[in-house]
């Protein structure tokens, strides 16, 4: 027996199926403006940073200009004439202390060169003297005069203290021409000496009158 489906009563409607997108647009509407507001004023901070560093930068580049055009002032100009004033003070001072030293060294070379002359002449003077002595003196030794030691009167530099003996001869006869000699035992013995002479001296250092 075949039975009939119990129909849904009609007391109880179904209700109609909801929509999947029906609240959607609702989430939406209640973020969409505090955040389009936080970007809105996000983005004029943004420009009013932007807009002020430009206002900034142009007022500064402006002011250099200005001043550019405008030239030192004349509290800088007197500082600057100030340093050019004294740099020339110190040149002026450093030219006049050179000069100075300068002159010194001068002078000192002047003295030097004025010393050096005087012992050069002192010098020569001594070796003049030596020359001369050595020209004049007779050493122990026999000696042709004329050739050895200059033509003249000599006589002992010491006093003869013990006995000694010279001799005047003939220049080459070897001694054998005797001109005069003598054996001295004291006192300060002096011979007279003439060019073709030889002189034997055992009495000490004879130097010319």
């Amino acid at each position: 027996m075949t039975g009939t489906p119990n129909p849904e009563p009609a007391s109880l409607p179904r209700d109609p199926a909801p929509k999947a997108d029906s609240y959607k647009p609702q989430r939406r509407r209640r973020f969409a403006l505090p955040l389009t507001a936080a970007v809105t004023g996000f983005l004029g901070m943004i420009l009013g940073a932007g807009m002020g560093a430009g206002v900034d930068t142009a007022s500064s580049t402006d002011n250099r200009d200005v001043a550019a055009e405008q030239g030192p002032s004349a509290e800088e100009t007197a500082e600057q004439d100030d340093r050019i004033r004294a740099a020339e003070q110190d040149a002026a001072a450093a030219i006049a202390a050179a000069e100075e030293s300068l002159a010194d060294l001068e002078v000192r070379e002047t003295e030097l060169d004025e010393r050096e002359a005087a012992i050069a002449a002192r010098e020569e003077a001594v070796t003049a003297t030596e020359e001369r002595a050595a020209a004049t003196q007779i050493d122990i030794g026999t000696w042709t005069v004329g050739v050895d030691v200059e033509p003249g009167s000599y006589r002992t530099v010491d006093a003869v203290t013990s006995t000694c003996y010279w001799g005047i001869y003939r220049t080459g006869t070897n001694k054998a021409d005797i001109v005069d000699n003598d054996v001295v035992q004291g006192g300060y013995p002096s011979v007279t000496l003439r060019e073709g002479q030889d002189f034997e001296n055992g009495c000490g250092v004879w130097v010319k009158q």
